[in-house]
């Protein structure tokens, strides 16, 4: 290992991350900079010997659920069903399917669930008259509102297994950040619908038939959460089953395939659990917790906030800072409400995320203005879920 501060080494890796992606470097390339990059401030020569226990099995169904998720939204889109969901939605009015649709998806925590609502919004964006950041906030933020709460969600199921604390009981503490999220992202959103003038916007329309294709998400629902079926599997089983009844052509299939297989999107997936493995295989969030101890509360906030943004994936903020926060989050509901309110803001904040990547680049998107609405809204949230903390604890 080099003689070099771990934390600091962290830090690094995290600026060399954002600048990178700031200057239009593409993000999986940014993500590899910065993960050998402080892999090797870490690990020095022995990061060769630490970097294959990345590639494990959980990066194995990751991708696969990626790839997976991916060829399903295309093919969900390409047979005209995400068209007829959407109007099903627009039954209640234009606006409320877009910003229904992307919460809908969200309550399915399955790697590029962003990319399906984002395929599926497009025509709903267009006819809102939303721009290309406008459409990339919207779907962004909503797809998220649920990672704290729902049960289905790694970082709620690691959470419970890491505090021995029941998973309701983490739901019913975080209720408060997925409230301000919701409240917060539907007055910005409603603001941006507004300003686009479309005269239409809160009008109902739509035929309310198209609410019986929700039926793939509802079955991946019940197949992970009440039998508790392997995502992967489960998504096996829904594309066969819409295979069957929705009878696409073979040109539809192989184009759909072909876009499950982007390789900017793979290579985000393999490079984040590197990082992540650099990161836990290093030690530095108990340097962190060392540092930070005079302040609890605000490193209960922090060590989650700084991890995932330098990762980019939701759960290893509960994986990587919730251990040696351990004992603190037991004790204090206040400290464990603001880890997961600052695992939360730096999962929408981090340039590395696969969703806000995923969205970004399929509405061709400018990240920098995606920031201009993402930012002063995350940080809202921040604050709000910060005054709750101290004012209920």
């Amino acid at each position: 290992m080099l003689n070099i501060d771990l934390t600091a080494a962290l830090i690094i890796s995290i600026i060399i991350v954002l600048v990178l992606t700031f200057r239009k470097v593409n993000v999986a390339a940014a993500l590899a900079v910065g993960s050998l990059l402080f892999g090797l401030l870490a690990f020095g020569s022995s990061l060769i010997l630490i970097l294959p226990q990345a590639f494990n099995m959980s990066m194995i169904r990751t991708l696969l659920a990626l790839i997976l998720a991916m060829f399903l939204a295309e093919l969900y889109s390409m047979t005209g069903c995400s068209q007829k969901l959407v109007e099903g939605l627009s039954f209640f009015s234009t606006s409320f399917a877009a910003l229904a649709t992307p919460s809908l998806i969200g309550l399915l925590p399955m790697p590029g669930g962003a990319y399906i609502s984002a395929v599926m919004l497009n025509d709903l964006y267009e006819k809102l008259r939303l721009n290309a950041e406008q459409k990339t906030f919207i779907n962004y933020w909503f797809r998220h509102i649920w990672i704290t709460t729902w049960p289905l969600y790694q970082g709620v199921i690691l959470a419970s297994g890491l505090l021995g604390t029941p998973i309701g009981r983490i739901s019913t503490m975080n209720f408060p950040i997925m409230l301000i999220a919701l409240i917060i992202g539907t007055i910005t959103g409603i603001l941006i619908i507004r300003r686009t003038a479309y005269s239409e916007a809160f009008n109902r329309g739509g035929r309310v038939s198209g609410l019986l294709h929700i039926w793939p998400f509802l079955l991946i629902a019940f197949t992970t959460i009440s039998i508790h079926m392997d995502l992967v599997i489960s998504l096996i089983v829904v594309i066969l089953i819409a295979l069957i009844v929705y009878r696409p052509s073979t040109k539809t299939m192989l184009k759909s395939l072909k876009s499950s297989l982007n390789p900017t999107f793979i290579a985000i997936i393999i490079f984040s659990f590197i990082y992540s493995t650099f990161i836990e295989e290093s030690g530095v969030a108990y340097h962190l917790l060392t540092r930070l101890s005079t302040i609890s509360d605000f490193a209960a906030f922090l060590m989650p906030f700084l991890i995932v943004v330098g990762t980019g994936v939701e759960f290893t903020f509960v994986a990587l800072a919730f251990p040696p926060l351990a004992p603190l989050l037991r004790e204090s509901n206040k400290a464990l409400l603001l880890a997961f309110a600052g695992g939360f803001t730096g999962a929408l904040l981090s340039p590395a995320h696969s969703c806000l990547i995923l969205s970004t680049e399929y509405y061709r998107a400018d990240i920098q203005k995606v920031y201009k609405i993402l930012t002063p809204t995350t940080i809202i949230t921040a604050i709000t879920i910060a005054l709750i903390a101290v004012t209920l604890y």
